[in-house]
């Protein structure tokens, strides 16, 4: 796992090294940012903080974890992905280069404690391409990531509403690509989708609409609270999201069928026994209220994904 994660550090220090061409310091403005920015910033200066904490207390591990999840998932598999078109347009290139270098300066000086070697490692070749970066304002570098400063960002950046926000994009890219793998459905085609959410999420959707298309495949999006479900569609359902994706003309009626019957019958085994659970009165009474409410909210999703399965069988039929 450790060897794997150097291996994705290391991977995304060469893509930013040929991709840093014409790369020119300066202070950037975050309240001039766009949302995807802001967006890592705040996951950053939230990331930092943990961070720090867990270093406090010498819990270690907690420490790994962190900093892991952080760089794989959000700055690797997300940011960086939604960057790459803009690393094209000469017009937002200069931006996207100082937030990702200095995003990376950033991960070196807080994976530095447990991963001394591969972030010197780096950190002298980031010297050599960069040697003025660093977030908000940029300045020369330290000799050795080991007397380098730790990280410290305003506490403005950290921005909980952002980091939802764009949690809800995630989640729909994730259920389009889920839909992509359940049926093997090639990546050069294009989806039709649609999301059935709220005013406020259709108009971030419509905003992030090139990361979407890009990192899902999806040709056409429409969302609104008004969202009508095609027929022959795949469902994906949570609490704010209702999405659809169009199936027409791109799988087995008859398969997908025999699916859902088994994944419906799996549901209603499921909801079954959370219904059991919640009719133990000693299971209401004893358990804490947090762990009672997790489970009434469970049966709610499990109620809401069962009617749209059924929902998804009448109309093959």
């Amino acid at each position: 796992m450790g060897r794997n994660f150097a291996n994705k550090l290391w991977n995304a220090a060469r893509f930013l090294f040929l991709n840093l061409e014409g790369y020119k310091p300066e202070a950037i403005h975050h309240e001039e940012l766009p949302i995807e920015d802001r967006w890592i910033l705040s996951r950053l200066a939230t990331t930092t903080a943990t961070v720090t904490q867990h270093l406090e207390n010498y819990r270690f591990s907690e420490v790994a974890r962190t900093i892991y999840d952080f760089t794989w998932s959000e700055f690797c598999d997300w940011y960086v992905e939604m960057s790459k078109h803009r690393l094209q347009e000469p017009a937002a290139r200069p931006l996207v280069q100082r937030v990702l270098v200095g995003v990376l300066d950033g991960i070196l000086r807080l994976v530095q404690p447990i991963m001394p070697f591969v972030a010197e490692s780096i950190w002298q070749a980031l010297n050599e391409t960069a040697f003025e970066r660093g977030l908000p304002a940029p300045e020369p570098a330290a000799e050795s990531a080991v007397i380098a400063s730790w990280l410290s960002f305003p506490e403005t950046w950290r921005d909980t509403a952002m980091e939802t926000r764009i949690g809800r994009m995630q989640e729909l890219i994730r259920a389009v690509r889920e839909v992509r793998n359940r049926y093997n459905v090639d990546q050069k085609t294009h989806f039709d989708v649609f999301v059935r959410c709220s005013d406020s999420s259709a108009e971030d959707f419509r905003t992030l609409t090139p990361f979407i298309a890009a990192l899902a495949g999806v040709g056409r999006l429409v969302c609104g609270p008004q969202t009508a479900k095609p027929r022959q569609s795949a469902t994906h359902v949570t609490p704010e999201l209702e999405v659809h994706v169009s199936l027409a003309g791109l799988i087995d009626k008859d398969a997908e069928a025999a699916r859902l019957q088994k994944l419906l019958a799996e549901k209603i085994k499921h909801l079954q026994a959370a219904r059991a659970k919640l009719g133990n009165a000693n299971f209401v009474e004893r358990a804490p209220a947090d762990v009672v409410q997790q489970q009434r909210d469970f049966v709610a999703d499990l109620q809401a994904q069962i009617k749209a399965i059924e929902e998804n069988l009448k109309e093959l039929s």
